[in-house]
């Protein structure tokens, strides 16, 4: 009977032993470390983006559209004429507003925006040229763009890149403190480009047989990745 009791509380006490080993392990609190990474990959442009825009402004609103209407199109055909496909030439916006800031009604303006995709870079300066030649087309630029068609192949670099660059953070930052990095439990990521210069604005000018044209260097574009990864550390 005594040996009974005594298998029985030894049982009873590895119970109690392995229940209390469970409970501390689950009770522990998982350590993580958050860091950034950014890759950067340097291409050129294939192609310009350029946003037109032919304004004009009068006291009738039908006479002033009628005009409006005649210089949008010669400023499409000049640009069609300067190498630009029909299929990359199309109106993006058009608006008709009259100033009414005083105490009675003002002139009206119609704003035709003209959207351009120049798929050879180097035709770029003669196309803005000819969009604005002797006042009787486009009066301003309004956006400026330089775009890949394809950036597939440099984005993949770039992340690539970016990711390295915060596994190289995390195993510095994890080493230092004596510890090891474990299991990736997040990834956020953006890709940014640094070709737009949205906002330039161009106004025209009279562009006579001798004058110069518009000297548009393309150079180089980034494209940039940038991740957040969020690792185990043990």
């Amino acid at each position: 009977m005594i040996k009974k009791i005594i298998i029985a509380t030894a049982a009873l006490y590895a119970a109690l032993s392995f229940f209390s080993c469970t409970i501390t392990r689950s009770a522990e609190t998982p350590r993580y470390i958050t860091v950034s990474g950014t890759g950067s990959v340097s291409v050129y442009p294939d192609l310009v983006s350029i946003k037109f825009i032919v304004r004009t402004t009068g006291w009738n609103v039908a006479q002033t559209a009628e005009k409006n209407a005649q210089n949008t199109k010669n400023a499409i055909d000049a640009i069609k004429g300067a190498g630009v496909a029909d299929a990359d030439v199309f109106t993006s916006d058009y608006t008709i507003t009259q100033d009414n800031s005083q105490n009675y009604p003002g002139q009206y303006t119609v704003r035709n925006y003209i959207s351009v995709i120049i798929r050879n870079p180097s035709i770029t300066g003669a196309v803005i040229d000819a969009a604005v030649k002797q006042n009787t087309g486009a009066n301003g630029v309004t956006s400026f763009e330089y775009l890949v068609s394809d950036n597939s192949t440099a984005l993949r670099q770039a992340r690539t890149l970016a990711i390295k660059d915060a596994q190289d953070a995390a195993n510095l930052l994890a080493g230092a403190s004596g510890c090891k990095v474990g299991n990736v439990i997040e990834i956020y990521e953006n890709y940014t480009s640094s070709s737009q210069n949205e906002g330039l604005i161009m106004r025209a000018s009279k562009v006579g047989s001798n004058s110069v044209q518009t000297p548009i260097e393309p150079g180089k574009m980034d494209i940039s990745s940038n991740v957040t990864i969020k690792y185990t550390i043990e």
